[in-house]
C-alpha cells in the first residue's frame, strides 16, 4: 500500500467517524469535527495507536462522544 492509499483511507475514515458522530448525538457536521478533533482519541487514530483504525465508525464516534461528555461535566 502506498503513503499515498493510506492518507487517503485515513481521511475517509475520519470523514466516516465524523458523519456517526453527527449522526448519532444530532451535531452539524461543524461541532462534530471540532469535537473530534479536540479528542485524545482522535490523536490515537492517527497515530496508529491500538489499531484503532480497525474499529467501526459508530464505535469510535462513541469513544469520541464518550470522552467529550466526560471532559464536558469537568
Amino acid at each position: 500500500m502506498t503513503e499515498e492509499s493510506k492518507i487517503a483511507l485515513r481521511a475517509n475514515k475520519v470523514a466516516n467517524i465524523i458523519l456517526s458522530l453527527s449522526e448519532m448525538n444530532n451535531l452539524s457536521i461543524q461541532d462534530a469535527t471540532d469535537i473530534y478533533y479536540k479528542s485524545a482519541t482522535s490523536s490515537l487514530i492517527e497515530d496508529g495507536v491500538a489499531d484503532l483504525q480497525c474499529r467501526s465508525d459508530k464505535y469510535l464516534a462513541s469513544l469520541v462522544w464518550d470522552e467529550f461528555k466526560g471532559n464536558d461535566s469537568k
